[in-house]
């Protein structure tokens, strides 16, 4: 058996903590997802309405459907960081004492 001593091949690090609670992390998106669901919800709400056509029933189901859709999509990024201290949080507390 040859060892290969090239710095470029990365060896097999140790599972991070993400891989050993997949479903902790889960929780934490689907909770920013709702977080950040609740804040579009709101700031749609200070969107002044008008026009021609006044707003339907069916146009603001699809209007919160597709605003649940950017919800996820923007947890999915990891970019706001909030799914990140969730997750922590869950982790730490769920830590024997």
């Amino acid at each position: 058996m040859k060892i290969d001593s090239n710095p470029n091949i990365m060896k097999a690090e140790e599972p991070s903590r993400e891989e050993k609670h997949p479903e902790v992390r889960k929780v934490a998106k689907q909770f920013e997802a709702l977080f950040v669901n609740q804040m579009v919800s709101a700031m749609r709400k200070t969107v002044v309405k008008g026009g021609l056509v006044p707003e339907s029933n069916a146009e603001r189901v699809y209007q919160s459907m597709l605003d649940s859709q950017y919800s996820e999509r923007m947890a999915d990024t990891e970019q706001l960081g909030l799914s990140q201290m969730i997750y922590d949080h869950l982790l730490r507390q769920s830590r024997p004492r």
